[in-house]
């Protein structure tokens, strides 16, 4: 088995419960691995910090389009264009007379983060047991990209988080930017493996695919279960 030395993980649902902050049990062994810990997510770089409890990590947010070292040094950061940036907000307006979405603006249904903007149909900060209701397989916003496509010659949606759609820019999405970093640092390929709940079709994590060796979970204590499973493999190997 390759001895890994780069962790790359997916944040929502994968080492933290869905914008809830990390369990203590994950947290402790991330940050008793001797392994680099990357976090790669939808989210903006300060939710990443406060949901991972401020673990030693490289924060990669908003898909990767913003990027920060372990102690916080800016690496790179790409936001949307102004074009861009109103052809997302056209397509969310299709949405909304086509399902006829009630949006509830106190729960911040429209979210701007800059490289990426992202819709969620009941709201980005709503209540998390409605949230977990929302849509738990997905099916539901995968059916509605397949009815009302995003058609643009720069941008992609993917099903992101719970209830959420994240739309970046085609070209610099996780997978563009895992290898960014990847390249930067200078790391071998066949040392990286990362964990992530959206690695299926549409996912947010299926650009990762192909990029470095993946491993699907379906929540965070799958994920837990799974590194931990690698980490003892690699000390006993």
């Amino acid at each position: 088995m390759s001895k890994y030395k780069h962790l790359f993980f997916d944040l929502d649902k994968t080492i933290a419960p869905a914008r809830q902050p990390i369990l203590a049990d994950m947290y402790e062994l991330l940050a008793n691995a001797e392994q680099d810990i990357i976090i790669v997510s939808g989210q903006s770089v300060e939710k990443i910090k406060w949901q991972s409890n401020e673990l030693s990590a490289y924060r990669l947010g908003q898909n990767g389009n913003e990027a920060f070292t372990t102690d916080g040094e800016e690496l790179w950061n790409t936001p949307l264009t102004e074009s861009e940036n109103a052809e997302v907000k056209a397509h969310i307006l299709m949405l909304v007379h086509k399902y006829e979405i009630a949006l509830n603006e106190e729960w911040n249904p429209i979210e701007d983060r800059g490289g990426q903007i992202t819709f969620s149909p009941i709201g980005n900060t709503a209540p998390i047991e409605l949230k977990q209701e929302y849509d738990p397989t997905a099916e539901r916003r995968l059916r509605m990209m397949e009815e009302t496509p995003l058609v643009s010659k720069s941008l992609v949606v993917k099903i992101g988080g719970t209830t959420s759609f994240d739309y970046i820019n085609k070209d610099r999405h996780k997978g563009t930017n895992v290898q960014k970093l990847i390249d930067l640092k200078n790391w071998n390929k066949d040392q990286c493996i990362y964990f992530g709940d959206g690695l299926y079709p549409g996912g947010n994590d299926e650009a990762v695919i192909g990029v470095i060796e993946t491993v699907a979970v379906d929540d965070h204590l799958d994920c837990y279960r799974k590194l931990q499973k690698l980490l003892q493999a690699q000390q006993e190997g």
